[in-house]
């Protein structure tokens, strides 16, 4: 490391393990002396293999009930983040979607923040999470402060990154529009050996947390009137409601086993995603598995989907729209070969190797060559 220093940032790692672990847990395989400063942490959700990660939480981690109601502390974590001293570090690499991205640097140092999204609750979904947290006109007005108090923070600490990696171009634009700032497309680590082809059964597969702004229940509402089957994996606040809608031929499975996950997957006829995602990797998981891919074409879907050659991309959000698309995944002659070679560029061990590029490549070059060397790492993939 030529005797520089790199910090890892995340933002709290207490409500599970997803997207943004997954580049975490990726960035401590590559560099796994490195500390990771975060808001809060839960070590009993961290899986064994990463037991060794040095976390250092800011000062939430010790106040009441922080690991189980984290959210009730995001107006606190902006300072919280900020707090976190980190002058040490010649080099710090952040996972961001809420805060991370806030840290404060050294004046020399560099800071690469791989940014799965603008925080969506305070910037274009604001609306949306508040109606489906079905606030009343007191707490929309509260929480509406809050969140323009945080939009002014969000956009002043996003100039202290020096070079943003976005994990799709939706993200890329949303980056540009609401930060002022240019990314480089890194697509995050699929793991595409999970799955694989095993056959087609007569059914088509979701798998998800069951929340409104996915699209669950226009799925439902389209495989109601076509009277296909559709097979759904997963828990979550719309689970009940989507239960007492579905008919005969939509079951919604609940939280179901890994096993039985990769189960549905490799059988299944095709994935539907009809929600709009700043990436979605279970939608590069399902091509890994051969099958095609229905989808809106918004969002993540446009960077993982090739139209007509893996999957159909759907331009409206109503189930006639939805319905004509699987139909014609049903004339389509897919060739599973095909989508499972296109899946392995989101491969985790290629997502691995440019990211060791960066990181190895910023801790040794000259402060005055960092631009430099990303305009040629932009031209090279």
């Amino acid at each position: 490391m030529n005797n520089k220093k790199l910090a890892i940032v995340s933002d709290q790692v207490c409500g599970g393990i997803g997207g943004a672990e997954s580049i975490l847990f990726c960035a401590t395989e590559l560099f796994p002396e490195a500390p990771v400063y975060t808001t809060i942490y839960n070590p009993e959700i961290i899986p064994e293999q990463y037991k060794y990660i040095k976390f250092k939480p800011s000062l939430i981690q010790d106040l009441p009930f922080a690991k189980k109601h984290y959210k009730a502390y995001f107006p606190l974590m902006p300072l919280a983040m900020e707090l976190l001293n980190l002058q040490e570090y010649d080099l710090i690499f952040s996972s961001h979607h809420s805060v991370a991205k806030g840290i404060i640097p050294r004046p020399d140092a560099a800071h690469v923040s791989y940014c799965h999204s603008p925080a969506r609750y305070i910037w274009d979904l604001f609306w949306t999470y508040s109606d489906l947290n079905g606030f009343n006109n007191f707490k929309r007005v509260l929480v509406a402060l809050i969140s323009q108090y945080i939009r002014m923070w969000d956009v002043t600490s996003a100039q202290r990154v020096d070079f943003y990696l976005a994990n799709s171009r939706y993200t890329a634009s949303r980056i540009k529009k609401f930060y002022g700032r240019e990314s480089y497309v890194l697509h995050p680590p699929v793991d595409t050996n999970k799955f694989s082809y095993e056959g087609e059964d007569d059914y088509y597969f979701m798998l998800g947390r069951l929340v409104a702004y996915k699209g669950y229940e226009l799925a439902v509402d389209a495989f109601n009137a076509s009277g296909k089957r559709l097979i759904i994996a997963g828990n979550g606040p719309e689970y009940i409601k989507l239960k007492a809608k579905a008919h005969k031929n939509v079951e919604l499975l609940g939280r179901v086993s890994n096993e039985d996950v990769i189960k549905y997957m490799n059988n299944c006829k095709g994935f539907i995603f009809p929600g709009k995602e700043d990436f979605g990797i279970v939608m590069a998981e399902a091509q890994s598995a051969g099958k095609p891919v229905i989808a809106f074409n918004k969002g993540g879907a446009c960077d993982i989907v090739i139209n007509n050659e893996t999957g159909i991309l759907f331009e409206e959000q109503t189930l006639e729209s939805l319905n004509e698309a699987i139909v014609k995944t049903e004339n389509t002659n897919w060739n599973k070969n095909f989508i499972i070679e296109h899946a392995k560029k989101f491969d985790k061990d290629l997502f691995k190797s440019r990211l060791d590029f960066i990181l190895s490549n910023l801790l040794t070059c000259h402060e005055n060559d960092r631009e430099e060397f990303f305009r040629q790492y932009a031209k090279s993939i």
